[in-house]
């Protein structure tokens, strides 16, 4: 064998493990993208949900909880019709006197 047949054996062999290389490269990229897109569609579907529950409890919290201020408000209206009852037999003024 002379040189330029060793030279295009050596050359062909590179040639052949670089497009084996590229193709392992290409192979593995695809994989790795293939399984982030799916991933991703799943983050999305399951902050869909999550966004979709917290939409259900920000529409539900005013039917089930009462804020402090709006307890706040009823209990003074509360006090202020037991005072009703308990002193609507006698008037403001006698009612100051008592006291």
């Amino acid at each position: 064998m002379d040189a330029t047949q060793i030279t295009a054996i050596i050359g062909a062999a590179a040639s052949l493990l670089c497009t084996v290389v590229v193709g392992a490269l290409t192979f593995f990229l695809k994989k790795t993208l293939t399984g982030l897109e799916e991933a991703d569609k799943k983050n999305a579907a399951q902050i869909e949900k999550v966004e979709e529950k917290l939409n259900d409890l920000k529409a539900d919290l005013p039917l089930i909880y009462v804020t402090r201020e709006d307890y706040i408000r009823i209990m003074n209206r509360v006090e202020d019709k037991l005072d009703q009852l308990l002193y609507s037999g006698t008037s403001k003024a006698a009612k100051g006197k008592e006291e």
